[in-house]
């Protein structure tokens, strides 16, 4: 084992997916939370690979942590392989990620480091911290469950929008999530959750232990999302740019950008010639590709910055029907001074003011005269894009949220 760890005191992280490259929603918190607990512990990851080409980024991993355990998910047989969990009352979202070889590593990491904490990102492989780590003899580890949002309403919000056997497989995962949320703030010292909103909301699901809920929103490397560092720009047209970020394989996103497709970007080409709307992320699906087929539209996939295409973008959108949390995707922007249009839902947790900050819309004819406004008075979306930019920086960098987790870390038997 190296030098530098040798006097630090053992922690698990646990997170659904490798946390790096640092690219994506889900993997930018989970990286830099990693990154920040690696100064003070050493550190033992137990994630899991579910896209092949992520085992490239495996010796990237290696060095900032002691110890690795990575699982692989293959779909779909992963979902045949859980079946049996689900029929015996299981969340399907939790039954993906129980794999005994994790469980296994788990338990020789307590025989042999004795952790003193757990750090979990994401509710559904927090319950290897919950129903692992048992000491009868000894103070067990102090567990922080950072559950993100609250899971079992985004189901229930899924099964709002859908019929049939849709919505009854919904229904039936939210009912199960928030049995399972409850257990595991019952097994649990703290739980996080992104932003006041979300910690609401769970707050207000629990029969017990309310008082163990806690906050702790996401960062943004102001430094790295910074458009003076982009000086190409990835665009070859001439029109007014549009943007949009995110994975593009997650429902969410697929739904914003098909509405924006189709109900919203023909009404700003009708009053702004050759505007193009980019749909910048990883994974588009079938659905996400075909709607390259409506003029204006392009589909990137994986790109090596998406900070780029902001650099050089006129405007970012963010028209979530469905959003839980604090949107990466909205902060990055902001901090690349980028005035970005947002639905209610897609500001949740982000402290900015509508028309200083970001542009608020709601319905179709509001999003279009938003949108070319904003292109139409180009020094007013400039005051909104630094306005933006001086918020993030003073309210959302990692260094306050690492203070926050520092604290609620260093808290035992304690109100939080």
């Amino acid at each position: 084992m190296a030098e530098p760890f040798a006097k630090k005191p053992a922690l698990v992280y646990l997170c659904q997916r490798l946390p790096y490259p640092p690219t994506t929603g889900e993997r930018i918190p989970a990286f830099n939370f990693l990154r920040h607990l690696s100064s003070r512990y050493r550190v033992f990851l137990g994630t899991f690979i579910d896209q092949p080409g992520d085992e490239a980024y495996l010796d990237d991993v290696r060095k900032m942590v002691s110890g690795l355990y990575v699982a692989t998910i293959r779909k779909p047989h992963a979902y045949l392989r859980a079946l049996p969990r689900w029929l015996a009352g299981e969340p399907i979202s939790y039954a993906l990620f129980r794999d005994q070889g994790l469980s296994a590593w788990l338990d020789r990491v307590e025989q042999e480091e004795h952790p003193e904490a757990i750090f979990v990102f994401s509710s559904n492989v927090s319950t290897y911290a919950v129903d692992h780590f048992k000491r009868s003899n000894a103070q067990e580890p102090f567990r922080f469950l950072h559950f993100c949002d609250v899971d079992s309403e985004k189901f229930s919000a899924y099964a709002a929008s859908s019929k049939g056997l849709k919505r009854f497989i919904f229904q039936t995962e939210a009912r199960r999530v928030s049995r399972e949320e409850q257990r595991l703030t019952d097994g649990a010292d703290a739980v996080a959750l992104i932003s006041q909103d979300e910690a609401s909301l769970l707050r207000a699901g629990l029969t017990r232990h309310a008082d163990r809920v806690v906050t702790l929103p996401n960062g943004v490397d102001s430094q790295r999302f910074d458009r003076t560092l982009h000086p190409q720009s990835p665009f070859k047209g001439q029109g007014a740019t549009f943007v949009f970020t995110g994975a593009m394989d997650y429902p969410p996103n697929i739904q914003a950008v098909t509405w924006f497709v189709r109900s919203v970007l023909p009404g700003i080409r009708a009053r702004i010639a050759h505007a193009e709307f980019y749909i910048v992320g990883t994974r588009p699906t079938p659905e996400v590709k075909a709607l390259e087929a409506q003029a204006g539209v392009v589909v990137t996939g994986a790109v090596e910055s998406t900070a780029a295409y902001m650099a050089h973008a006129q405007v970012a959108v963010a028209p979530l029907q469905v959003a839980r949390g604090v949107q990466n995707k909205v902060l990055e922007a902001m901090a690349m001074q980028l005035p970005v249009v947002v639905t209610q839902g897609a500001m949740t947790g982000i402290a900015a003011v509508p028309g200083e900050h970001v542009e608020l819309a709601e319905g179709a004819t509001d999003w279009v005269s938003r949108c070319v406004a904003l292109i139409e008075q180009p020094e007013r979306a400039q005051r909104m894009g630094l306005a933006a930019r001086a918020l993030v920086c003073e309210r959302y960098n990692w260094g306050a949220q690492f203070d926050l987790l520092d604290r609620y870390m260093t808290t035992r038997n304690q109100a939080l």
